[in-house]
């Protein structure tokens, strides 16, 4: 008898677990998606994203060197590495409000994504970080993509207000723009990375401003001379000069000798020295008369014509600086680095001087990876002066990702009367990538207007 309730008991008990089975799975169906996520996962979620972020950020940084500068990324590519924050969670509480590059709606298939940052109140070593708004952009570069990179800026002698940009196109050439951003020329020579330009470089007894930009598709150097009357670019190449990998490069005039170099610097982290010299015959050509090797990836660099310094940028761990004549050595110190106690945010990219008098003035860092530009000192142990960004205005939007940059102090017209700053833009609002002007007094209060007639860039 025993054994025949317990039998009816656990039929019983059996259908009412059925029954309610059936009615868990229905409210479960029915019920929205928010609920059934609960608080807990998110921020297990949250906290193992915030652990990987570095290594994320490694894998998908535009710049590696598995990945030959990201040149074929697609637009939403870009957009999914961008959207990856370098945020720390000790500075997170002292964010500012989110910004949202303004998103403008274009047919144009080469058109930006809509980019949304975390704007930090504060470099890695604490420093706030001030936003300054350019004035001008210039005409997109015909190439979609990553391909806008580095500008140097022409002062033209005769009237400073026609002076032009020149920027690199490392999809497929190398532009020339006026200060209001219209396009002048292009030139589709290949895939210029860098770019830089001296003004009174002496070719067949004349000086003359010359242009010189590393050629990744060949590994070659680019040679020109701006012709002021039409303020054009023309080919003074001797030869084809090819040099070790291009990634980087760089002018350097000698104060001491009056002689220019190039130098240019490779992924692998070797950088060579190249002397240019007039061949007689009105062209330019080169001869390799240094070596030196870092421990990785080396792009932006920039020499100091007076000081005879040269900085260069190695991507993941900071700033070094050497001696920029042949016979220097290898003797390197560290400016800055990039993490923990530093001002840097990995990649150290684009780098650009700004004279001042009796060896005073400012060195300037793209911090690639938090968007933001780095101030130092030019002399001394280089103090650390400031740190901005190029946040969007209301007529022109802001820069980020940026790689190469270049400054001057000189009265450039109505427009610019105190100098410009010009950086490129990874993400413009209006289309394919593009180069942003700054008048210079709104990073460096009451600039000295430089003796030199043209900055010197990374």
């Amino acid at each position: 008898m025993k054994v025949g309730l317990n039998s009816i008991q656990g039929k019983y008990l059996s259908v009412i677990a059925s029954i309610l089975a059936l009615v868990l799975f229905a409210v479960v169906s029915m019920a929205p998606e928010s609920i059934l996520a609960s608080p807990m996962q998110f921020e297990v979620s949250d906290k193992k994203d915030k652990k990987n972020k570095e290594k994320e950020k490694t894998k998908d940084k535009k710049k590696s060197s598995s990945d030959d500068d990201n040149d074929d990324d697609t637009d939403s590519d870009r957009e999914s590495a961008k959207a990856e924050s370098t945020e720390k969670p000790e500075q997170k509480e002292s964010s500012k409000k989110k910004e949202s590059k303004p998103s403008k709606p274009s047919s144009s298939k080469n058109s930006a994504p809509t980019v949304t940052l975390t704007a930090l109140a504060v470099d890695p070593n604490g420093s706030p970080i001030e936003n300054i708004h350019a004035t001008v952009e210039t005409d997109p570069v015909p190439s979609a993509n990553d391909a806008a990179d580095d500008p140097a800026i022409w002062v033209n002698p005769s009237d400073p207000a026609q002076s032009t940009i020149i920027g690199s196109d490392k999809q497929g050439g190398i532009g020339v723009y006026d200060l209001a951003g219209k396009q002048l020329q292009y030139l589709k020579i290949g895939r210029i990375n860098n770019v830089d330009l001296r003004p009174a470089f002496l070719l067949g007894g004349e000086p003359v401003a010359i242009v010189a930009g590393g050629n990744r598709t060949d590994n070659s150097i680019a040679l020109y001379k701006v012709n002021p009357k039409t303020r054009m670019l023309e080919d003074v190449a001797a030869r084809k000069i090819t040099t070790g990998e291009v990634y980087g490069a760089c002018l350097y005039n000698s104060k001491k000798t009056g002689k220019h170099y190039y130098f240019v610097t490779a992924k692998s982290g070797a950088v060579e020295q190249w002397e240019l010299m007039d061949n007689g015959s009105g062209k330019v050509d080169a001869k390799k008369v240094r070596s030196l090797k870092l421990g990785s990836v080396v792009e932006g660099c920039v020499a100091d014509d007076e000081l005879g310094h040269f900085y260069v940028g190695e991507e993941a761990v900071g700033i070094w600086k050497f001696g920029a004549e042949p016979d220097a050595g290898d003797a390197r110190t560290q400016v800055d680095k990039t993490g923990s106690g530093g001002h840097l945010v990995a990649d150290v990219e684009g780098m650009t001087i700004v004279y001042g008098e009796n060896g005073s003035g400012y060195l300037i860092v793209s911090s690639q990876g938090n968007h933001s530009f780095v101030v130092y000192r030019r002399e001394g142990n280089h103090e650390h002066v400031k740190t901005f960004r190029v946040a969007p205005g209301s007529d022109v939007d802001g820069t980020e990702e940026t790689d190469g940059i270049d400054a001057v102090a000189a009265n450039l017209g109505p427009a610019f009367p105190h100098g410009v700053f010009v950086a490129q833009d990874g993400f413009n609002d209006k289309g394919n990538q593009n180069f942003k002007l700054v008048p210079l007094e709104r990073i460096i209060d009451k600039p000295v207007q430089s003796t030199r007639n043209s900055g010197t860039k990374h």
